[in-house]
């Protein structure tokens, strides 16, 4: 495994989200204070890996963090078994939001929820136990697989240096032998099923011989009694539907209908005649109405004339409307006309009058920018010259304030003087006194020591000094008491420091007064050149001046001129003005006007359409009267005419309409009295008849029906067209028929039951005679058909099954001797003792690896010894590892972790990186640079090596280096630039090891 990139947020000190992308990285370093959360990027690793923190926790919610919106999420790019993938873990405080997924970034593999940590484990080849022991070694952890139990290191070896496929391989060997020993049991089975094909295959076709003849003898039987059972079956038909046809005649011929039929045509002749004697009642009515009619000719409701006559009124009077309103639009849109033509007058003046503006305004504008431009050059001459009296008066006070200064200041130096003169002379007086108390101190040490010296002395003695004999009337001096001089000195000495340092502070004060002061003098030298300067240029400009002067007064000539100026430009502005304001408003009446004319205008072309329009459905509407009422002209008189006269041709023709009106009453009770003897007729003649027909028609066809089957001749079919007279006699023919049927059917039902006796007994003989072994004649068919189906199914089973046999007997000599192979596989490998020789047979060389990398680490001193001890060369003894102070317990376990590294890389590739947190405190200079230098040899083989450190001698040898950063925010995580790398470089030469 092979991280490739990491993001994570929400985790421990990191808040917001982090990013590293490992890519194109072999040893990689972080860095950072303590507390920052440098060993939370490995517990990220650790985490997006397997789902939990790198210690005993209650929860993996322990992880998240704090400030944050309750959510932590990592997500692991890495590579395994030669496929890149991705894990997303994502946990929440919430009960929902919590998620984990993998999936093959080359397509073809996903997987969700709690299957997610197992599919891990497989990819890496070890459980997080074990990566925790040997690829991420945490903080405080380093020793955990040196002092892992034999079982445990066993564990962890197996999976790392890839001998768990040991366990694999006995596995699928015990699951291959155990799904192959099923098979050829059953192969066994289906065997010892199958027996002797060929033998079966003989017996088969010797049944089916000596069935074939029973069978050819009773298909003969059976094809015999078909043409009796057919006859019979015929007979049995015939005399069943008959019998039927019978008793339905007999039901059918119990009705009256004949005799009904016969009353009900009575009635209907009565019928008839009432309705006779209604229609010679309407016939001179019906003759008068005519008559009518034809005196009104076209003009008849309904004619073409009368409906002319009331369009003609109708068009009449809207043509008369039409005619009017045309009058008086016409009379209005004339009056508009000349109210046009005066406004369009009205506009050309008032054009005219705003064009005669226009050159006028244009030179008066022209005139009154050129006078602007020379009130602004006034302007800003005057606004110049006051901003020049400004600064002159500013420089001219600035001078004063200056001068005022360089006064001030001299007389503070000359002060400094004398204050330095007088200190200075007491630090000399008191250096004098100094002088005089030492000297007075010496002198009574001195003293003392003579006295010391002759102490115990007498006339006559050798003086100890000079040894000459000491004179009659020596007496030994008294000692002094040292203690008041000394305390002198020192008092004089305290005064005379004070007084120094107060003369060393005077030198400097007074340095700086007078350093102030020549500033002072200079500044003020510049100040007085800048200020004449300033007088100087405004005096070439003004002439001779007061500065103190009021400006109104330095400047008066030019204000005079400026005033003359605007007086002229505001003369000239009002000119412009008035001339500007006649031009906008003889052009805006202008356009006033002629926006009118254009409405108006347009106003009067509309209604001069609609005129036309008008005119135009007039005339249409002339056009569309009826000839003979249609006007001369178009005029109110002539449509009045014509309207009146209209009116009084439909008068007349009312009153010859409302004759018509009574005939149709009287004709319509006539009709009322026909529709009430259709009505009788319907429901006491018509509807019974019905009935009564449908009870006779029943009968002839159950007569028809026995007529075509025994060749009689049928009733006659009733004709539907003729009245109820000719229905009456239609039904006693029927009846007739029906009762010539019964006599016919009673003499054939005779006949067919002495068939049916003669094929009966014709079928009971040949039964009799066929082989059917005592069952009847159709099981004993389909017996045999059924055995002789069977001896042909049992002669091809057999046949086909030979192929299966042999195959089966092959397939038994290839399967055994495999599966005797796997079981002793399983047996070898199942007993422990050849996977434990080559978990100890690796160990050994995995030992062999890591001895070669402790000696380079101790220079020489510690081996690997067999089970993990380690040979101490400075004692010649093998040591327990636990006797190993901190620093050889963390080189002889980087040691074991680098080899681990080597050996799995060598053995399928799974552990593909080392991440190492802190533990180079206990190294010294030479120990910490071995340990770097394996490192880094590791880094150059291709693998990722990442190292936690606060020792910038760590960070010194590595190529890429992740700086962390805590903020109250949260922590955060960068690149260190190169420039970054050279300068802790740089710091780690100059403040050693630890630092």
């Amino acid at each position: 495994m092979k991280p490739l990139q990491l993001t994570f947020s929400g985790f421990r000190s990191y808040v917001g989200r982090q990013y590293i992308d490992f890519r194109g990285r072999d040893l990689v370093g972080i860095i950072g204070d303590t507390g920052a959360g440098k060993s939370t990027i490995l517990m990220a690793i650790n985490f997006a890996l397997f789902g939990t923190p790198t210690w005993d926790a209650p929860s993996p919610k322990v992880l998240i963090a704090d400030g944050g919106d309750g959510t932590l999420a990592a997500i692991l790019e890495f590579e395994a078994r030669g496929r890149p993938w991705r894990v997303t873990r994502q946990l929440s405080r919430k009960t929902t939001g919590t998620f984990h997924k993998l999936e093959s970034l080359d397509g073809g593999e996903v997987v969700h929820g709690r299957s997610v940590t197992q599919r891990v484990i497989d990819l890496v080849g070890m459980d997080n136990k074990t990566f925790l022991r040997s690829v991420l070694l945490p903080q405080g952890k380093f020793e955990q697989l040196l002092h892992a139990s034999d079982g445990e290191r066993a564990k962890i070896l197996k999976g790392l240096l890839g001998l768990d496929i040991l366990d694999t391989i006995a596995v699928r060997a015990r699951q291959h032998r155990d799904a192959l020993t099923p098979a050829i049991a059953d192969l066994r089975a289906r065997r010892t099923a199958i027996g002797d094909p060929r033998t079966t295959a003989r017996t088969a076709a010797e049944d089916a011989k000596t069935i074939s003849v029973q069978l050819g003898q009773l298909k003969a039987a059976q094809t015999a009694l078909a043409g009796l059972v057919d006859e019979e079956k015929a007979a049995t038909e015939q005399h069943t539907a008959l019998t039927k046809l019978r008793t339905t005649l007999a039901k059918a011929a119990q009705t009256d209908a004949p005799q009904r039929l016969r009353q009900l045509a009575a009635l209907d002749r009565e019928i008839a005649d009432q309705e006779r004697q209604l229609t010679a009642r309407a016939e001179p009515l019906r003759t008068r109405r005519e008559e009518l009619l034809v005196e009104l000719g076209d003009f008849r409701p309904g004619g073409s004339q009368a409906e002319a006559l009331t369009t003609a009124v109708r068009q009449l009077s809207q043509l008369h409307e039409r005619i009017t309103n045309e009058t008086q639009r016409c009379k209005r849109h004339q009056t508009d006309v000349h109210a046009l033509e005066a406004l369009r007058t009205e506009t050309a003046e008032a054009t005219a009058e705003a064009t005669r503006h226009e050159p006028l305004l244009t030179q008066a504008e022209a005139t009154l920018s050129d006078h602007t431009d020379v009130v602004d050059g006034l302007k800003d001459d005057l606004a110049k010259l006051r901003a020049a009296l400004a600064d002159a008066r500013r420089l001219a006070e600035q001078r004063e304030g200056l001068a005022a200064t360089e006064q001030r200041l001299a007389a503070a130096a000359s002060e400094k003087a004398a204050d330095l003169e007088k200190k200075q002379e007491a630090a000399t007086d008191l250096d004098r006194e100094v002088d005089a108390a030492d000297a007075e101190l010496q002198a009574q040490r001195r003293a003392n020591a003579a006295a010391h010296a002759g102490e115990g002395l007498a006339p006559g003695d050798a003086c100890p000094v000079c040894e000459h004999v000491l004179p009659d009337g020596f007496t030994p001096p008294h000692a002094l008491d040292l203690k008041a001089a000394d305390r002198a000195v020192a008092a004089v000495q305290r005064k005379a420091k004070k007084a120094g340092e107060a003369a060393i502070e005077a030198v400097a004060t007074h340095r700086e007064a007078r350093a102030l002061a020549d500033r002072a003098t200079q500044d003020l030298t510049e100040q007085t050149t800048r200020t004449q300067a300033a007088l100087d240029a405004l005096t070439m400009q003004l002439g001779p001046f007061m500065l103190d002067s009021e400006d109104d007064v330095i400047l008066a000539a030019r204000l005079s001129a400026l005033r003359q100026a605007a007086e002229e430009h505001a003369a000239l502005a009002e000119t412009a003005a008035t001339l500007g304001k006649s031009k906008t408003e003889a052009a805006a009446k202008a356009k006033a006007l002629g926006d009118q004319v254009d409405r108006d205008a347009a106003a009067a072309e509309r209604e001069e359409r609609e005129l036309g329009k008008l005119h135009a459905g007039i005339v249409e509407l002339i056009r569309q009267v009826p000839p003979g009422y249609r006007p001369d002209e178009p005029t109110t008189d002539a449509v009045l005419a014509r309207q009146e006269a209209a009116s009084r041709k439909q008068e007349e023709l009312a009153g010859r309409w409302k004759s018509i009106d009574g005939i149709d009453d009287e004709l319509k009770q006539l009709g009322a009295l026909r529709e009430e003897l259709t009505q009788r007729r319907a429901e006491h003649v018509t509807k019974p008849a019905k009935t009564a027909t449908q009870a006779v028609l029943k009968l002839r066809a159950t007569q028809v029906a026995i007529a075509v089957m025994l060749s009689l001749p049928e009733a006659p079919d009733i004709d539907v067209t003729a009245d109820v007279n000719v229905h009456s006699e239609w039904a006693a023919i029927v009846a007739a028929k029906a009762l010539d049927a019964t006599t016919s059917v009673d003499r054939q039902l005779i006949q067919l039951d002495q068939v049916r006796r003669r094929c009966a007994q014709q079928s009971a003989a040949i039964i009799a005679e066929a082989p059917t072994g005592g069952k009847p004649l159709e099981e004993a068919l389909n017996d045999a058909i059924g055995r002789k189906a069977v001896a042909d199914s049992t002669y091809q089973d057999a046949t086909a099954k030979t192929v299966e046999y042999d195959n089966l007997i092959a397939r038994l000599e290839i399967a055994q001797p495999h599966v005797d192979g796997l079981d002793a596989l399983v047996k070898l490998l199942g007993d422990g003792k050849f996977v434990a020789d080559v978990v100890h047979e690796r160990q050994q060389t995995l030992l062999g690896t890591a001895t070669e990398l402790l000696r380079g680490m101790s220079l020489g001193r510690f081996l690997f010894g067999k089970d993990f001890q380690v040979w101490d060369e400075h004692t010649c003894r093998l040591r327990d590892v636990k006797t190993l102070s901190g620093g050889e317990t963390f080189q002889a376990s980087l040691a074991l972790a680098l080899a681990l590294v080597e050996h799995a890389s060598s053995n399928g590739g799974r552990a593909e990186a080392l991440f190492l947190d802190e533990g180079f405190g206990t190294l010294d200079q030479t120990a910490l640079a071995e340990a770097l230098d394996a490192l880094s040899t590791q880094a150059n083989a291709g693998r990722l090596v990442v190292v936690i450190s606060h020792m910038l001698a760590v960070a010194q040898h590595v190529t890429s280096l992740i700086r962390v950063t805590k903020s109250p925010i949260g922590s955060s995580l960068r690149w260190a630039t190169e420039a970054e790398l050279i300068a802790l470089a740089d710091a780690a030469d100059a403040e050693g090891l630890h630092s």
